[in-house]
């Protein structure tokens, strides 16, 4: 669960202000308030990564001559948040506003003119106060926001630190002032019951807690997750009508911290390296909220370290191997003196069997009854040796998020292992409760393949699905559902969807994959690098002149960023390729001083909104007589496998 590089990005001051306006009339009117909102992350709860309202751009006119950075927002940190949009808001003495929201590491929150109006924010809130008031050392917020238009209201998760205290906190902010709610903000605090013991949320500085998925309304409940290195999972549910009562909260491995084969506290330093893990962390996505307001996220790898010198107790899986009846003594590994436990690759449940372990996992979660768990899947090869095991070897499952077919019950989504999964969440026998043995959910995956071949060595590791995949829906009459993904190692792929995935053949199932899916077109550009492509796509409905596929990308961590656009459907002459038609590389003055891991580029009234590491969000659309300055780029940029 690769969760410190997010602090490991340099803060950049900004480098410019805003270059170049829209000129007036010249493509678009700045009057013009469509209802073209992005109101959270990914466009929506489903979290498809599309935005089938856009109006302006479209493949004839996003090209070298027509298209490139208009302005940037600057901003005090690095912004680790997918910008969201309202359009057409009234804002006290100015008017109405297509705004757009940016939240940064330094916790700032700004609210922009999104069409570029004007140049200083509309409004900017430090969010560097801890609960009781006492000025406070800021950690960032790292999700991407949610707002609730209805209620005129977008919630934050801000991270500080007090006399050494880790503290979150929610907070609600008016959309037109950013006015605080009253009695807000909310420190975020709960547990769990495990075998009749309260299991505290806990963050430390040694047990870092990060909030980096995005943040989520279901049923009237403000979802919030966590993951990190060492540390559980957890999700909280909030009550948007009092965001002071005590929230819901669900542990993803908590009943490892008693219940762990090693009978060795997690908590205790002296022999265990600190977890147990099974993080919620997506790579930044959201929760998927289904239309009853169930929630599903992927979970992270486990953790069980033993220090040298320590007892390994005796066990017998792909993890840990020791058939002495009084352990066996860890002699630790490398540089770093530690041997991994048995833990690992074993999933702890209660006596009661009430409770169990669910990392690795999908997870489904009732908001309306206290967070229940109401069913989950468990990848088959979470355990084995060798080299397809995703514990024994960090692929963790949630390296990205699921994606909900809209109008199903059908979840697609892979991780770090670059295997994509369809699910079905359905449950057929309901009343069922989840148990270690139930799963509630029967009969998954439905499909399991490889995007891609697995990469020669030395890099067969590096094969990530980081950010997930993008769904275009459409009739089979307009050509039919598409689903598109960037792995790290590989091209940019479209592949057909129907009930299924199209273009299948059926091999001899195994723990990794049941089936090959051929795409039916990829592009010609190939990414070696962490994140792969961060994709989102637009169109105005289902037409495909319309449809454009946004992908963003690093060439390092902290190094530049890079914006591409790209045909979603390819032409009848070439149709197996996904041709790219902009590059933010093309011209010096739409180049990425920094880009931003994870972060899709958010796209409404006919702008592009790319959240950068270099303290700014850049903002690209149409530009009149565009005259593009070639420079060719540094060799220095080389891959950056992480």
């Amino acid at each position: 669960e690769s969760f410190l590089l997010f602090f490991g990005v340099p803060i950049f001051s900004p480098v410019t202000l805003f270059a170049r306006l829209l000129p007036a009339v010249a493509f678009i009117s700045m009057a013009v308030f469509a209802s073209n909102d992005v109101l959270t992350n990914n466009y929506d709860n489903s979290r498809t990564g599309a935005n089938p309202h856009e109006t302006v751009l479209n493949v004839a006119n996003v090209n070298p001559e027509s298209f490139g950075r208009l302005f940037h927002f600057p901003v005090d940190g690095p912004v680790f948040a997918q910008p969201l949009v309202v359009s057409g808001l009234a804002i006290p003495e100015r008017g109405r506003r297509n705004v757009v929201y940016v939240a940064t590491a330094n916790n700032s929150v700004y609210a922009f003119d999104g069409n570029g109006g004007e140049q200083s924010p509309l409004w900017h809130r430090q969010l560097d106060r801890a609960a009781n008031g006492v000025l406070a050392v800021a950690n960032g917020i790292l999700s991407t926001p949610v707002i609730d238009r209805a209620r005129g209201l977008i919630y934050f998760v801000a991270g500080v630190t007090v006399d050494s205290e880790v503290q979150f906190l929610v907070h609600a902010l008016d959309l037109a002032d950013g006015s605080e709610q009253p009695g807000g903000p909310i420190a975020i605090q709960g547990s769990v019951t495990i075998d009749g013991e309260a299991i505290a949320f806990r963050p430390t500085g040694r047990r870092i807690a990060v909030q980096r998925a995005a943040l989520a309304i279901a049923r009237d409940k403000l979802i919030v997750a966590f993951g990190g290195d060492y540390f559980e999972g957890w999700v909280f549910a909030f009550d948007l009508a009092d965001l002071r009562a005590r929230p819901a909260a669900f542990c993803t491995t908590c009943v490892s911290r008693n219940r762990a084969i090693s009978r060795v506290d997690y908590l205790d330093e002296s022999c265990v390296m600190l977890g147990p893990g099974g993080g919620i962390w997506q790579s930044g996505r959201g929760p998927v909220v289904d239309p009853t307001g169930s929630i599903y996220f992927f979970t992270g790898n486990k953790q069980h370290v033993i220090k040298a010198g320590c007892t390994i107790p005796p066990s017998d899986n792909a993890c840990s191997a020791c058939s002495v009846a009084a352990g066996c003594p860890c002699i630790g590994s490398r540089s770093s003196g530690v041997c991994r436990g048995p833990d690992v690759c074993n999933a702890n449940q209660t006596e009661d069997r009430v409770s169990f372990d669910l990392n690795e996992a999908l997870i489904k979660l009732d908001p309306g009854q206290g967070l229940k768990l109401t069913g989950w899947f468990r990848p088959a090869n979470w355990n084995i040796a060798g080299f397809e095991g995703l514990e024994i070897n960090d692929l963790d499952l949630g390296g990205s998020g699921p994606l909900l077919v809209p109008g199903t019950t059908r979840l697609i989504g892979g991780g770090k292992q670059g295997v994509m999964y369809l699910l079905d969440v359905a449950d057929s026998r309901q009343p069922c409760k989840a148990t270690l043995s139930e799963t509630c959910i029967p009969s998954n995956p439905l499909q399991s393949f490889q995007v891609a071949p697995t990469p020669s060595r030395p890099n067969q590791y590096y094969r990530h699905i980081l950010g997930g995949p993008v769904l275009w829906a459409r009739p089979e009459d307009r050509g039919g559902t598409m689903v598109y993904i960037w792995r790290v190692n590989d091209h940019l792929r479209g592949y057909r969807l129907a009930e299924r995935f199209a273009d299948c053949s059926s091999t001899d199932p195994a723990p990794t994959t049941a089936h090959h899916c051929a795409s039916l077109a990829q592009s010609e550009d190939f990414i070696d690098h962490n994140p792969g492509g961060i994709l989102a796509l637009s169109s105005n409905g289902t037409d495909a002149t319309t449809a454009i596929l946004w992908a963003s990308t690093t060439r390092m961590i902290g190094g530049p960023g890079k914006l591409m656009a790209f045909k979603a459907m390819p032409d009848s002459n070439s149709p197996t390729a996904i041709s790219k038609i902009w590059d933010s590389d093309n011209c010096i003055e739409d180049r990425l001083d920094a880009g931003s891991e994870f972060v899709s580029p958010t796209i409404a009234n006919g702008k592009v909104y790319v959240a950068t590491g270099a303290n700014r969000v850049d903002v690209f659309g149409l530009i009149a007589g565009k005259k593009c300055v070639q420079e060719a780029l540094p060799t220095s940029f080389g891959p950056m496998l992480q």
